[in-house]
């Protein structure tokens, strides 16, 4: 299933400058209400040098996302790896349920 993914330049800036963050190592979340969800990954060259291990981590949020693509949200969020190391599957899979049951809508 796609991903809702945030691609519009004045919707990110508002995200990062004004939206509520969180940390649930590795990763760092930028939260901000919206009527139509969506979603934005970002993995920091600083933190990760090899693009190879940038693509994997995203790809692994992604699909860690996609795959209980249920998530009851009225936010957009930006998904930010924080660590300055390659977490395994598990990590990233326990901080995004945690990111989940934290924002989700009751």
């Amino acid at each position: 299933m796609k991903i809702n993914t945030l691609k519009n330049k004045k919707e990110i800036n508002r995200l990062f400058q004004k939206g509520e963050t969180s940390i649930f190592y590795p990763l760092m979340v930028y939260v901000v209400q919206s009527k139509d969800p969506k979603v934005l990954f970002s993995i920091s060259k600083k933190k990760i040098a090899k693009a190879v291990e940038r693509n994997k981590l995203k790809r692994q949020l992604k699909a860690i996302y996609a795959e209980d693509f249920s998530w009851n949200l009225n936010k957009h969020l930006a998904i930010v790896y924080i660590a300055n190391y390659v977490c395994d599957a598990i990590e990233l899979k326990e901080a995004m349920q945690k990111i989940k049951d934290t924002y989700e809508k009751g």
